[in-house]
Order: structure tokens, then C-alpha cells, then sequence
């Protein structure tokens, strides 16, 4: 029993960890922009397919390492003709802040009727990133779930060091924290936009790379995902950075615990009653400030 919980706990927190990779990217867009990424899903597919073209089709050397070096610069520049030629035009009208949220819905619709277009509806599965078992302490673990937890934590704490270190990171900020007074002392609103675009599909299609090997490849994922980083995003506070990382947590420990007690289909049941019961109490969320 002790060491079935030890199991339980450890694959809830190599989940949370992908699911707060994920839902950070879209609490950063959302920081920044204050619009909600409808086509965050789609995007999240887009990692799973670029992986299996490049390993499946194409068949490069070097396996995943070739695949993230091909893919992030391939996600930068998606994200940032996203925002360049969809979003920055609604921008410059009246509650735009709606209207790009409506776009990305439709998009959204696009995107994965362009999936079905190209690779059929059929789920596309792919090679693990390491083969074979590691034992800590006692507990068995999947080298792939390692590599996955370890990845997932390296590109968090990338995304840290750029917010904290860099020019760019601390406009970002800055736009977030005041978006009138940012451009009264200088900062490039638009730039900052489109690097937050371009960031934030980088993070979600990495996790669409990581977790692929689990869920497998398909058009309808995507909405999955869509829908738990939506949880997560609104439950640790929209917006807030930290508190997306404390909600994808709980999610990831939720989601472990409730599918080794009463089964896997009770696990959205089970989110969203916490979520609305976590609303309820506090409408901002778990770090997110009252307005």
C-alpha cells in the first residue's frame, strides 16, 4: 500500500510538472495580453505532429535532441506569424481584447481540421525519448518519465531566467504589471506581444512533445489539453505565473490520486468540482488578485 502511494505521488508530480510547463505559457499570454489563447490546444498538437513527421517521415539522426533543436525554432516562428498577422491587426480596433479571443477559437477549428486534412484522424503514436527503468530509493521509475520531469523543469526555470535576466523578459513584465505606463517610458508593446505569442507556443508544443508518447497524436488531444491548462490558468489565478505552478501541482497530484481510487474517467469530474468549489470561496483564484 505505502509503496503504491509513493508511485502515485511520483507520476502525479511528472505530471504536473508538463502541465505546469504548459499552463505557464498561457498564463504568460494572458498576463500580457489579457486575451485567453483559444488555439492553445491546436498548438500543443502542433509539438506532437513536428515530432512525428521528423521521426516517423523524415527520420533523422540524433532522435529527440534533433527534434527539439528542429522544433523550438519552428514553434518561435509559428507563434510569432500568429500574433504578427492575426492578432496584431484586431489590436488596433475596439474591444479587441474580444475579438482575438473569438479569432483564436476559430482558429482553433482550422488548425485541427487541418490536422485531420494532412495526417488523417487516426492517433499517431511515437518511439518513447529512452527506453528502460531506473530504481531510486526503493521506487521503479520509467526513464522516459524522468527525462519528461527533467525537461519539463529545465524549460520552467529557462523561462524564469529569461523573465529575470534578460531586456525582453523584463518588458515583458512590465507590460503585465502596468500595460500605460510601459509605453510612456519606451517599451515596444508590439515586440513584447509577439516574443509572448512566440514563448508560449514554444511551452506548449514541447509539451505536446513530451507527453505524446503517453496520449499518443491525435486531432482531439489537443482540446483535452486545452481544457486542463484552462483549469489550471483559472484555478492558480489568471495570470499569475506562480500560481499556475501551485494549481498545476494539485492538478497533477488530483488527477494521479482520483484515477487510482475510482478510475480515470471520474478525473475532469473531480477538476472542475474543485475548481468551482476553489471560485466559489475565492474568485480570483489561488494567487490571483481581486480586482
Amino acid at each position: 500500500m505505502f509503496v503504491e502511494v509513493i508511485d502515485v505521488i511520483i507520476s502525479g508530480l511528472l505530471t504536473a510538472s508538463v502541465y505546469a510547463l504548459m499552463a505557464v505559457g498561457l498564463t504568460l499570454v494572458y498576463g500580457v495580453t489579457k486575451v485567453f489563447n483559444f488555439a492553445y490546444g491546436s498548438l500543443y498538437n502542433l509539438g506532437g505532429y513536428i515530432a512525428w513527421v521528423l521521426l516517423t517521415v523524415v527520420g533523422v539522426f540524433g532522435g529527440y535532441l534533433t527534434v527539439f533543436i528542429l522544433a523550438i525554432p519552428m514553434l518561435l516562428v509559428v507563434g510569432y506569424l500568429l500574433e504578427k498577422t492575426l492578432v496584431a491587426p484586431l489590436r488596433k480596433r475596439s474591444d479587441w481584447e474580444v475579438k482575438v479571443m473569438m479569432m483564436t477559437l476559430g482558429l482553433s477549428i482550422l488548425i485541427d481540421a487541418l490536422y485531420v486534412a494532412a495526417f488523417g484522424g487516426r492517433m499517431k503514436s511515437l518511439p518513447p525519448i529512452v527506453d528502460g527503468y531506473s530504481e531510486i530509493y526503493g521506487v521503479i521509475l520509467s526513464n522516459q518519465d524522468i527525462v519528461v520531469f527533467v525537461v519539463s523543469v529545465v524549460g520552467i526555470l529557462l523561462l524564469a531566467w529569461f523573465l529575470n535576466n534578460t531586456r525582453m523578459g523584463l518588458a515583458v513584465q512590465a507590460v503585465a504589471q502596468n500595460p500605460v505606463g510601459s509605453q510612456i517610458v519606451g517599451i515596444p508593446k508590439d515586440r513584447v506581444f509577439a516574443a509572448t505569442f512566440a514563448i508560449s507556443t514554444v511551452m506548449v508544443g514541447i509539451g505536446g512533445i513530451l507527453l505524446s508518447q503517453k496520449y499518443f497524436v491525435n486531432p482531439a488531444e489537443g482540446s483535452n489539453i486545452m481544457i486542463k491548462a484552462w483549469v489550471i490558468t483559472a484555478f492558480g489565478g489568471m495570470g499569475s505565473i506562480r500560481g499556475s505552478l501551485y494549481a498545476a501541482l494539485i492538478v497533477g497530484m488530483l488527477e494521479a490520486f482520483v484515477g487510482w481510487t475510482i478510475g480515470l474517467s471520474y478525473t475532469m469530474i473531480v477538476l472542475f468540482i474543485v475548481l468551482i468549489a476553489t471560485l466559489v470561496v475565492r474568485p480570483q483564484g489561488l494567487m490571483g488578485k481581486g480586482a
